[in-house]
């Protein structure tokens, strides 16, 4: 698998996604990295990078910056990170792409070079949120989208059985519109519209809540991408607080008991801190966080947070060789035709 990595643009240094790339190669020995950003300073910082075998440096002088509007940036730096690396994956240099960058200019170079899915408009990213049980819930859409239509947020939902079906292999899962309460005739104006549209898709159990999402009571949830974004930002957020908890509840100003002091005198208090902090961050977030593919387009492309760290870029990575192996571009192409032609 040759997978292109965007180092230059997101909220963190180059350094943080050169070394995770590095991190990478060590567990999967056959994938070459195509490292885009600007080769002086990164030879400069990994002074023998040149002498990997699976590392490719590809050099790129401009970045579009996170405050930048999409497609003004992508006329003005046509030599930036993210239009070099999409017109890798549209020339077939490399398999994927991944950018924890502007999210706009990704999509929007995306939709305009690689081209969309047939029947499908406007793309989405989705991913999975750990649920009580066991299992894992798809959210869709993430931010890819954020005004929606009822059409668009039909493609969602079956852009979302698809992938669903391919990472867990269950042939239907269930969908569910979310919604302000689970009653039919909640919601917005809109929100009805897009329930009668979607009612008749396989699997479709009407309106869900917030707390669906965790409970396993349904395997993708549909909203547009301002919302779903906003779901996800609240759980990093929520991941934030416990980790303090955590660590005000184990310091030395926190009351324990001797047999609490004997355990953490064994295991030593670091240990355990960092121990439950790994615990806890699993249970909260999604288990590829770090990255979402970004569903509709002809190629494979994958949008990592912002403050994507060298840890979730090889979640990320692991992701990525998942779908790889599984070919899925070819398979969500051939599910999602056969399902817009039959609903």
């Amino acid at each position: 698998m040759r997978i292109g990595i965007d180092v230059e643009s997101g909220e963190r240094p180059f350094q943080e996604f050169v070394k995770g790339a590095l991190k990478s190669i060590q567990y999967f020995s056959n994938i070459h990295i195509y490292i885009i950003g600007n080769t002086n300073n990164i030879k400069k910082k990994f002074k023998s990078i040149n002498n990997i075998p699976n590392i490719t440096l590809i050099d790129a002088k401009e970045v579009i910056t996170m405050n930048e509007k999409p497609i003004a940036a992508l006329k003005k730096k046509k030599l930036s990170t993210v239009s070099i690396g999409i017109k890798m994956l549209k020339n077939k240099e490399i398999d994927v792409f991944f950018s924890a960058g502007n999210t706009g200019a990704t999509v929007v170079s995306s939709v305009l070079s690689l081209g969309m899915i047939d029947g499908i408009k406007r793309p989405a990213m989705a991913t999975f949120f750990p649920r009580i049980g066991g299992g894992e819930t798809l959210i869709i859409d993430i931010g890819a989208n954020p005004d929606a239509n009822e059409k668009d947020l039909y493609n969602n939902a079956v852009l979302g059985k698809a992938y669903y079906y391919l990472i867990w292999n269950k042939i239907n899962p269930t969908v569910g519109l979310l919604n302000m309460g689970a009653e039919s005739g909640k919601g917005t104006l809109e929100i009805n519209k897009v329930y009668k549209t979607i009612e008749n898709i396989p699997g479709f159990i009407g309106n869900v809540e917030g707390y669906n999402v965790f409970n396993g009571s349904v395997d993708v949830v549909v909203c547009n991408g301002f919302i779903g974004n906003s779901i996800l930002k609240i759980a990093e957020a929520t991941r934030k607080y416990f980790i303090y908890t955590l660590k005000k509840s184990l310091s030395k100003d926190f009351k324990i008991s001797k047999f609490e002091k004997f355990i953490l005198g064994i295991f030593n208090l670091s240990k355990l801190y960092k121990q439950k902090k790994n615990i806890i961050t699993g249970m909260l977030l999604p288990k590829y966080y770090g990255a979402a593919p970004l569903l509709g387009v002809n190629g494979l492309v994958m949008i990592g947070h912002g403050s994507c760290t060298s840890r979730e870029l090889i979640n990320a990575i692991e992701l990525t060789y998942k779908l790889y192996s599984l070919n899925f571009l070819k398979k969500i192409v051939d599910y999602t035709k056969k399902m817009l032609k039959k609903y």
